[in-house]
């Protein structure tokens, strides 16, 4: 590696800071909505069975829009797309608390009632929401792969996971906050109006390569282009079919797949499992329904810095696969420990060892997609999310339904296996093997 004698700048680490305020905001506008769930139900007559498919419509569209988002981050750059993809959410975040309860209906066609009511629009609305902000974390790892050398891919991506994670933390406190001052409407508005100031800062202060930033100097140019072994063209063009039927790919959707069914319990029912089941009440209710997202912010940031160490000293084979195996096997055991436990206390606590356990593997996951993906790391990593939040939508009804008949146990029981499969996955899982390119050696460097 050759830097100049002059020392590089650091703004890279301006887009980190953008990159981890993007994703603090995203999961603080995701998560929000499960700490009123209680009360937009009682506003608006809803049933847990219906609000479940509120859920859903959030990780069903999120899903199917993750790889046309994508990709269009590969093409466009990640600023545009991504400037967008917050101006969207935000209009539908306050969107959401402008539902209010009605029904209509009228005969229809061969003798059938056509009806929309309420429930309806609050779907569609948080659908519509899953669409804007479908893309965000493919184009942010797609920005971060321009902006930081091979060996730090692990940190980057493991310290944008952790703001996403204490997003989530501080989103049941943050609209608790608002909610009880200007009602559960009103709290949707504030956020709404704070993701759109954010869009516009953002527009003025990134770029989407260091080449386009007048304050980075040859030097940090220099220190991020660096990767081991020989370098692939950029230019190749995205061979789908060779990308489609690639095992890696596969078996890596496949272990995200079943790790957002499993972890999608601490974004959607796991305040109503605290709450009918562990009887917590008030403040206690909100640390829990807290505390396993802020632990696993941890795990995030400390397994991204793992795994960049084991790739020097393992390779990148096991370097990557057997943390992820590992911590998705320790986070599965924890859950399934949780389900036959009732006190209060330690059945909290064995889920948040479960939370940070399994996302000591985050960071492995998306600096994997970096690896496998190269300049299409976009398409790549939006294909996983797609992927991996079809198991959200899945489990949100799934666990819903066995709540529904008083079954916590399987319901918890269910997150544990998804997390055990996830393990498995990750041991056949080929990290050094390009995916995206038409060619038979793309393999990179141990």
């Amino acid at each position: 590696m050759n830097i100049p004698a002059s020392g590089p700048t650091n703004v890279r680490f301006r887009v980190l800071a953008w990159a981890c305020s993007l994703s603090l905001l995203t999961y603080i506008d995701r998560v929000c909505i499960k700490q009123v769930e209680g009360d937009i139900s009682r506003d608006l007559g809803l049933t847990t069975e219906q609000f479940s498919w509120v859920f859903a419509a959030f990780a069903l569209s999120y899903a199917l829009f993750e790889v046309p988002t994508g990709w269009l981050g590969d093409r466009l750059g990640p600023r545009k797309v991504l400037t967008r993809i917050v101006l969207w959410w935000s209009a539908f975040t306050a969107l959401t608390g402008m539902v209010w309860r009605f029904r209509w209906e009228t005969d229809g066609y061969a003798g059938y009632v056509l009806f929309f009511d309420s429930w309806l629009l609050l779907v569609l609305i948080r659908f519509l929401f899953g669409i804007g902000e479908a893309g965000a974390y493919p184009n942010l790892a797609r920005g971060l792969r321009s902006w930081f050398p091979f060996h730090q891919r692990g940190r980057t991506q493991g310290l944008v996971w952790m703001f996403a994670r204490w997003g989530g933390a501080v989103a049941p406190p943050l609209i608790a906050f608002f909610a009880h001052r200007f009602g559960w409407r009103g709290a949707f508005y504030v956020f709404g109006a704070i993701g759109a100031l954010w869009a516009i800062f953002f527009w003025m202060s990134f770029r989407d390569r260091p080449e386009d930033h007048p304050g980075v100097n040859d030097a940090e140019k220099e220190l991020i282009r660096t990767e081991p072994g020989p370098k692939i063209v950029e230019r190749r063009p995205l061979s789908w079919g060779t990308m489609l039927s690639s095992p890696t790919l596969w078996l890596l959707s496949a272990m995200y797949f079943c790790s957002n069914a499993g972890w999608y319990f601490f974004i959607t029912w796991d305040r109503r499992y605290y709450e009918s089941v562990l009887q917590l009440t008030g403040n206690d209710l909100v640390f829990a329904s807290s505390a396993p997202l802020f632990f696993g912010g941890f795990a995030c940031i400390f397994g991204g810095f793992l795994t960049d160490r084991l790739v020097g000293v393992l390779g990148r084979r096991w370097g990557r696969t057997l943390q992820g195996a590992v911590a998705y096997m320790l986070g599965g055991l924890f859950f399934l420990l949780a389900m036959i436990v009732r006190d209060p206390l330690i059945s909290v606590a064995l889920l948040c060892i479960a939370s940070f356990t399994k996302d000591f593997a985050m960071g492995v996951s998306w600096a994997t997609c970096l690896d496998i993906g190269h300049r299409y790391s976009g398409t790549v990593s939006g294909f996983m999310n797609m992927v991996g939040n079809l198991g959200g939508a899945i489990s949100s009804v799934v666990v819903a339904s066995l709540a529904k008949q008083g079954d916590w146990n399987l319901a918890l029981g269910f997150s544990g296996v998804m997390f055990l499969i996830s393990a498995a996955c990750w041991l056949f899982i080929e990290p050094r093997r390009v995916v995206v390119y038409d060619v038979s050696d793309a393999i990179l460097p141990s």
